[in-house]
């Protein structure tokens, strides 16, 4: 004659119901961490205050699909959102130092980074 657990945990009813109530403060503790989870995780991952970048603009792509882009001395590449004023008057290449707001763009179907310009400052 063996010693089997299960059938000790029935024959107990005390035993049970302790089961079943860790079983129910468990399933509590881990709906309450999947719930607060999603409401920690970070909408967006970009900064939203200015940076300043220095390097060369340039346009990149074949038509309709050109882009200016900002090309830093550290091979870091920006697309970049000009106004109409500012675009009409850029002539490429040039170095610039560009200010402005960084997010999270896409370029041929691809990830990349986008600059929104604030503030444009050819070097001469």
């Amino acid at each position: 004659m063996g010693f089997s657990y299960s059938s000790t945990v029935t024959q107990c009813p005390a035993c049970y119901r302790t089961r079943l109530r860790y079983g129910v403060l468990a399933a509590a503790c881990v709906l309450l961490l999947m719930s607060t989870a999603g409401c920690s995780a970070p909408v967006n991952t970009f900064q939203t205050e200015p940076i300043s970048v220095f390097g060369d603009i340039t346009v990149r792509g074949n038509v309709p699909f050109q882009e200016v882009v900002l090309i830093t001395d550290d091979n870091n590449w920006y697309l970049l959102d000009l106004s109409e004023q500012d675009q009409a008057t850029l002539m490429t290449p040039a170095r610039a130092r560009v200010t402005g707001v960084v997010r999270l763009g896409e370029w041929n179907g691809r990830p990349f980074t986008r600059l929104t310009v604030q503030d444009l400052v050819l070097d001469n």
